[in-house]
């Protein structure tokens, strides 16, 4: 019997080496990048979350310096909620199911841009990326409607087709809730501005 489990697990792992395909996500630096929380992920057609492919450190580990024991969920709402990454836990308690997968692709917070590679699946999927820097107000994003956030979280975003070979370019989707109550993307970004400057391109290539 554990002779025929382990082939079984050899072949599943080799069917999926077989239908998986190496991307390269550059997300380029722009005028407003000063070391903001990101997280980039996969989901399928209908919405539903796949996997992260990277997270920055505080966010992933709920690691905030002088902040509370459940995180920032503020900081990147959207990835938050798609992950059920559970932000009322500290991160030795977190019971997050992807918990040991989210460890193994977060990292500090980029200087300067970022280019990830990862071996994803060859199937159509969606890719986001929600970026966010702490204390961006502006005149609409203010101390007092909006904490230590200022302006919420951006979302980017393309569609990965299967066996797509072309470069794909992300682009705005919208931004997160402010106070990281839910995951909803919010289409209106008016109001919105230095937070638009934070990354100037998102480009994934098929290697």
């Amino acid at each position: 019997m554990k002779k025929f489990i382990a082939l079984f697990a050899f072949c599943a792992a080799l069917a999926a080496s077989l239908y998986a395909r190496d991307v390269t996500v550059s997300i380029g630096a722009g005028e407003g990048w000063k070391g903001p929380q990101l997280a980039v992920w996969l989901e399928d057609e209908q919405g539903r979350y796949i996997k992260t492919l990277y997270v920055t450190q505080k966010a992933g580990g709920l690691s905030w310096f002088l902040g509370p024991k459940e995180g920032r969920p503020e900081s990147l709402p959207v990835w938050y909620h798609a992950s059920k990454h559970d932000s009322k836990k500290s991160a030795a308690q977190n019971s997050s199911p992807d918990k040991k997968e989210i460890d193994a692709v977060t990292s500090a917070t980029p200087k300067g841009g970022l280019v990830i590679n990862q071996k994803i699946d060859d199937a159509s999927c969606v890719i986001k990326v929600e970026v966010n820097a702490s204390f961006d107000y502006n005149s609409t994003w203010t101390k007092k409607n909006s904490g230590v956030n200022g302006q919420p979280s951006l979302v980017y975003q393309a569609l990965l087709p299967a066996g797509q070979k072309e470069e794909v370019a992300l682009e705005l989707l919208g931004s997160g809730s402010v106070n990281g109550s839910n995951g909803d993307v919010y289409k209106n970004v008016g109001g919105i501005d230095s937070a638009k400057t934070i990354v100037r391109i998102i480009n994934v290539t098929f290697n």
